[in-house]
């Protein structure tokens, strides 16, 4: 069977052939676009394997989700524009069908739907991207009802992303497989699907929705209203929960309408505003201002908490396996070391005037001893008590004249607090990556002659309304990116490079302005800077990653060395460089790489990226590998 399009305007479209692959296996070749949208070239769904394919002429992060009543897998192809009708093929036995249409403006959608009588584990459904134009889906053999699991399958998670589908800078063509999400009913295949509470807020994971946010907060100050537009929730949502963290009493959240839900957050009098913010990487982040430190006194989770799953862990009830214990409390010279044998998470305050150092989700180690302090110790008295909510809290009152400078994380599993007498002076500060570079400090930065005029453009990724990914505990790829790409700047023009950034705040810039501004100022080297991410599901997932155009001589050249650079001076997994046809490398006439300095989803990735110590050296790093690069030393 063969079906060919109508011609149409040439002004309007470029038509071309679509036709069905058979009999075994059925797909077609779609290149009937708008001249300016990107093409589905190919897709097709193979019977006998169970796999749907799909090509594109442009890099895209496909949506994935498994719907229930019947089994249907839902894949979204955002960008993709087809023009046409739904085009529909019978397939028979235990798959019924497979169709591909236009389900907004902006995105195609491919639907594989089975028989009623069957349905599908999601945990062994497996989403591969062989490059950024290339996507397969593995499905397992189908099951009859009465023998699948008992549970009802689940959206999945949406695939492996490394920024929002719209921002093709920031898109990582790794190699990954999509793991599914515990097994739950799925209510719904759209909207606010959960409540979790992170480190530093709280996360409302969405799904196929964009929502908008408004926050207000009551007269009296103890209530905060989050007005959610453009989406929906799941039924099990709407009801009030008291998660006991970040201040928040209780939270209610409740649909209005079909396409609006409130959340309402009961809290303290004097505690801080709130902000909100929509993320691209599916998901609304609800912060308290000034973050988790303009309260102290708040409790934290120790790691993200969902508020629907069963198995949420509890202050008073988790699980003895993800409480930290508290192993070694020492005194000794100017500090009040603590260590612990999981990543400390912590928060401080004054108690009178007592120190007070709060550790959530921990206990202490059963043959703990507390400092013994003598007449010349810097401390006065130490309390430590260990709560039945897990948590263990440590007064320390300084002795007369004694100052207390604060505490710093020495390791991702110990802290200490820095005390000083009159007349003496702060020592270096303690270094704070938990993964330390090889040498006890960074090398200095070598390179300084630079011959002749370079120009240089640093590219922070995203900015704006557009956060970038949004990692463990809310972390926004922007701040980490903006951050290290202003200190490789000031470390640039310090070796006599001039140096232009595509934005110095927090400024929406499209991609093609910061092609152009390469381009006006005749830069010798392009570098754009993000972080990366993945599912939440895959806190393995850790490292450095360097990216230039596919035969891009130069370009390679420039990533190589950049990232053989930064890999010397840092210690962190090496995922390679590789080639990708991200839009700002793809379309500078100059050499040009994207490096991503970590993903914000990786466990130990997180710890690095939120250390504003560790932030620095990673621009370091890079600000070496631009000179070895400008003055001829290629790695």
């Amino acid at each position: 069977m063969r079906h060919h399009l109508p011609t149409i305007d040439r002004q309007r479209r470029i038509t071309h052939s679509l036709r069905w692959l058979l009999p075994s296996l059925c797909g077609m070749f779609l290149s009937c676009l708008p001249a300016e949208a990107a093409q589905l070239k190919f897709w097709r769904f193979d019977q006998a394997q169970n796999r749907l394919e799909f090509t594109t002429d442009e890099e895209i992060r496909p949506r994935v989700q498994l719907i229930p009543n019947p089994t249907r897998l839902v894949v979204d192809l955002p960008g993709i524009v087809l023009g046409q009708r739904t085009l529909k093929r019978t397939l028979g036995s235990q798959f019924r069908s497979v169709r591909l249409g236009q389900v907004d403006a902006q995105t195609a959608r491919i639907v594989v739907e089975l028989d009623p009588a069957y349905t599908l584990d999601p945990q062994q459904v497996k989403v591969e991207g062989s490059s950024p134009t290339n996507w397969s889906i593995d499905l397992p053999t189908p099951k009859r009802w009465q023998t699948a699991t008992e549970s009802s399958p689940q959206p999945l998670a949406p695939a492996p992303v490394s920024s929002p589908p719209q921002d093709v800078a920031s898109q990582s063509p790794v190699t990954t497989k999509l793991a599914a999400p515990p097994l739950q009913i799925a209510q719904s295949s759209s909207g606010i699907s959960d409540i979790l509470v992170t480190v530093d807020g709280l996360f409302l994971p969405t799904k196929n929705s964009k929502p908008k946010v408004e926050v207000k907060r009551s007269r009296n100050k103890k209530e905060v209203k989050f007005k959610i537009s453009g989406t929906t929730i799941a039924p099990q949502l709407a009801k009030t929960f008291t998660p006991g963290y970040h201040g928040i009493k209780s939270m209610t959240l409740k649909s209005v309408s079909d396409s609006e839900a409130e959340l309402l957050l009961t809290v303290d009098r004097d505690s801080p505003d709130w902000l909100a913010s929509v993320s691209r990487f599916s998901g609304i982040v609800l912060l308290p201002k000034g973050g988790p430190s303009a309260d102290r006194s708040a409790r934290r989770p120790g790691a993200t908490v969902s508020l629907v799953s069963p198995n949420r862990p509890s202050a008073p009830t988790a699980s003895t396996s993800r409480i930290n214990t508290i192993r070694r409390i020492d005194l000794g010279g100017r500090q009040l070391l603590i260590q612990a044998d999981q990543p400390i998470s912590y928060s401080t305050r004054w108690s009178g005037r007592a120190y007070q150092i709060t550790i959530n989700s921990a206990k202490l180690a059963d043959d703990l001893r507390k400092p013994r302090l003598g007449s010349g110790s810097p401390l006065s008295d130490i309390t430590v008590s260990e709560s039945d909510r897990n948590t263990v809290t440590i007064l320390a009152k300084p002795s007369t004249n004694v100052r207390v400078v604060g505490v710093q994380r020495r390791s991702n599993q110990s802290i200490a607090l820095n005390l000083l007498r009159p007349g003496q002076r702060p020592t270096a500060r303690i270094p704070s990556n938990p993964f330390p570079a090889p040498t006890t400090s960074p090398p200095p930065i070598t390179g300084q002659a630079v011959r002749g005029r370079k120009v240089i453009v640093i590219d922070p990724g995203h900015g704006g309304p557009d956060p970038g990914a949004i990692g463990i505990g809310g972390l926004r790829e922007t701040d980490v990116v903006l951050d290290i790409s202003l200190e490789v700047s000031r470390i640039l023009q310090r070796q006599g490079v001039v140096v232009y950034l595509t934005r110095t705040r927090e400024v929406d810039v499209d991609l093609p302005p910061r092609v152009r501004l390469a381009e006006r100022v005749n830069a010798t080297a392009f570098v754009s800077i993000h972080a990366n991410a993945i599912s939440m599901s895959r806190p393995d997932v850790n490292g450095l990653e360097t990216y230039h155009a596919p035969g891009a001589r130069l370009g390679a050249r420039l990533a190589r060395t950049v990232h053989n650079t930064i890999l010397r001076r840092l210690r962190m997994p090496d995922r390679r460089v590789k080639a990708a046809r991200f839009y700002v490398i793809r379309r500078t006439s100059m050499p040009a790489i994207l490096v991503e300095t970590g993903f914000l989803t990786g466990a130990q990735d997180i710890v690095r990226l939120r250390n504003p110590a560790w932030r620095k050296q990673m621009a370091q790093a890079i600000a070496q590998g631009i000179l070895n690069y400008l003055n001829g030393r290629y790695n």
